[in-house]
């Protein structure tokens, strides 16, 4: 009984994805093995309520799994600069709207990759009204406002609205005052990447903050002006896993 169930499941979850892809808005993307343009089906938001069918949160993780599949091609992003990235985050978060994963690793390829901070503060603002309890998706809003827009105002804005919510770190205001106030650039972006290896959870995001703290700090120990910051980014590096005695002293 329980396979015939599931058999049943499978093919009402099959028909369900034909059935979405008759309504789907074709998108296109740059194939680089053959030189032209690849066609990619994504559907829209209003076939996606029509043929649910209570499938919601099934469907995101479909449509996850084909956003990885289509970022994985690295190559053939170098030529699209990621462009279908945030028709694709909008669908899933459109689907499951508490997937946090998603607008986390959305913010990172649409704000950075695809170059596209604006939509991307588009997406998080709708994230953070369907989700009161996470302080973790206006965190991440500061970020795309710091680090992709530029914007170091929204940023801190955005950093003192996580830091109301009852379960947030006390460091956020602190990364707050550190935007408004006037310090190096370098120190900013340092400390972002730390926040950001430190919030996320395992995965591609936290390896990448890692990779990034890293040589932001390292930048930080060789060129600081004075021995408070160097002593702050040897205490970082460490947390961070790098042997601070095999890096070149600063003269």
């Amino acid at each position: 009984m329980g396979n015939k169930t599931s058999y049943s499941a499978l093919t009402t979850f099959a028909a369900l994805i034909v059935a979405l892809s008759s309504h789907a808005r074709l998108s296109v993307a740059f194939d680089a093995n053959s030189g032209s343009r690849k066609q990619i089906l994504i559907p829209t938001q209003q076939a996606v309520r029509l043929y649910s069918l209570g499938f919601d949160r099934l469907l995101a993780d479909y449509f996850w799994l084909s956003l990885i599949g289509y970022l994985g091609e690295s190559s053939k992003r170098r030529f699209d600069h990621y462009e279908l990235t945030d028709r694709y985050i909008e669908l899933i978060t459109g689907l499951d709207p508490h997937f946090l994963d998603a607008y986390w690793f959305g913010t990172f390829v649409i704000g950075g990759d695809q170059r596209n901070p604006r939509r991307a503060a588009e997406i998080l603002d709708n994230g953070i009204e369907s989700n009161p309890e996470s302080w973790s998706l206006p965190f991440i809003a500061g970020i795309n406002q710091y680090l992709y827009a530029g914007n170091e105002v929204a940023a801190a804005k955005y950093y003192r609205i996580a830091a109301n919510y009852p379960d947030a770190p006390a460091w956020l205001l602190r990364q707050a005052e550190i935007l408004e106030a006037k310090l190096p650039r370098l120190i900013k972006e340092a400390s972002s990447w730390l926040n950001i290896f430190e919030s996320a959870g395992n995965g591609a995001v936290k390896d990448l903050a890692q990779e990034r703290a890293i040589r932001l700090w390292v930048q930080v120990y060789k060129t600081a002006p004075n021995d408070a910051y160097r002593n702050r980014a040897r205490e970082v590096l460490k947390e961070l896993g790098v042997d601070v005695g095999s890096l070149k002293k600063p003269e």
